[in-house]
């Protein structure tokens, strides 16, 4: 209460995690229960796709320096990947996360786990990274899906529409 944080959500499984935000980006702030004293990670979010993807090439080329893969988070819509720095704490590099309205922000449990795809988390004990797995085949299963998030101008409108997206989001 006194560095005016509020909650935006957060995950019981398949470890837990607290989402807090202090503006209109969803999360400044996350607690993670991972069994460990210390940081977890720290994330910046590049203003390209592209961008993402050279760090991501970059981070393969050095063995074991990813340490959650390319992936998209359910909570934030962040695409990004984790790497592990010679500190041996994390480094979120992402792109396309979501802004919130925190006047009128409802937090929620995220039944979904922490991630849409990807983000095959190597940090996890085995029995965790299965759960986490089980979550995300769910999830596509149950077709879990969200429009990505962008600034103005990093975009371009493609000609045409998309039957199957029309459908799923209801403008068709």
């Amino acid at each position: 209460d006194v560095l005016g944080f509020g909650l935006s959500d957060y995950i019981l499984k398949p470890f837990r995690a607290y989402f807090f935000h202090v503006n209109a980006r969803h999360h400044s702030l996350a607690l993670i229960e991972t069994g460990k004293n210390g940081m977890h990670h720290l994330m910046v979010e590049l203003f390209s796709l592209d961008d993402v993807g050279q760090c991501y090439d970059i981070a393969l080329s050095q063995q074991e320096r990813v340490s959650v893969t390319l992936g998209r988070h359910t909570n934030d819509l962040m695409t990004s990947f984790y790497a592990k720095t010679p500190s041996s704490f994390m480094f979120e590099c992402g792109w396309g996360g979501r802004e919130i309205d925190p006047t009128a922000w409802q937090p929620v449990e995220m039944h979904h786990g922490p991630s849409l795809w990807g983000h095959e988390r190597v940090w996890l004990p085995p029995a965790d990274r299965e759960v986490a797995r089980e979550m995300r085949m769910q999830a596509a299963a149950s077709g879990l899906r969200a429009p990505v998030q962008v600034m103005e101008g990093n975009y371009r409108l493609m000609p045409g529409t998309c039957p199957w997206w029309d459908g799923v989001s209801g403008a068709g």
